[in-house]
């Protein structure tokens, strides 16, 4: 059994991101999850759990800062899968948890919706990036997020947006939420350094994956 873990100083967020991930976490996989409220704490926990496949983290808390707390784990726990979710609106935050590795960068203030897409993405192997990404500038795609390390979806999203295609109906083409293929989206942006899905469709050709 593998186990989650949630590491968040506000008892009744840690309440609601467990229920959640226990309605939505894929492939059927057996999950425990446990819950922390402070690094120091979680660390004590992380010491005496065998198989953590997933650590959800806030960047506010108590004590050890969830960046500081993230160069730690990456180093102790090189093949879990460690999640920023947090109330911070700052491209800098976002930069910074991406390059030390954090496989997403979840606000709290997001649409259940784009909550769930983001944790199906991730879930699936990739990298969740939040729009307010997007909207910064002159911030360099993370090394982890080449270009050429899009997955299967989204090469094939990319491909009907070279066709001109609308969220909704590619959602129907793929039987995917309209959600999902947003995130999609704004990752294919975020990792090709573009705004929008001309630029997309240009720079995936002047790359040659489209």
């Amino acid at each position: 059994m593998a186990n989650i873990l949630i590491i968040d100083d506000h008892p009744l967020f840690r309440e609601s991101l467990k229920g959640i991930l226990e309605k939505n976490t894929l492939h059927n996989e057996a999950f425990e999850i446990i819950q922390a409220d402070n690094a120091s704490d979680a660390l004590a926990l992380i010491s005496q759990q065998k198989s953590l496949k997933y650590i959800f983290t806030d960047i506010e808390m108590p004590g050890m800062d969830g960046i500081a707390l993230l160069q730690v784990l990456r180093k102790q726990l090189p093949e879990t899968n460690i999640v920023m979710i947090s109330g911070s609106e700052s491209p800098e935050d976002v930069q910074k948890a991406l390059k030390l590795g954090a496989k997403g960068f979840i606000q709290k203030n997001s649409e259940t919706s784009i909550l769930l897409a983001a944790l199906q993405l991730i879930f699936a192997g990739g990298t969740y990036i939040p729009p307010l990404m997007l909207e910064a500038q002159s911030i360099p795609t993370p090394a982890s997020q080449a270009p050429m390390n899009l997955t299967e979806r989204q090469l094939e999203i990319l491909s009907f947006l070279q066709q001109g295609l609308q969220n909704k109906i590619i959602a129907h083409q793929l039987d995917l939420s309209e959600a999902t293929v947003k995130v999609h989206v704004r990752h294919i942006f975020s990792v090709l350094g573009v705004k929008n899905r001309t630029q997309a469709v240009q720079k995936a050709q002047e790359i040659g994956i489209l």
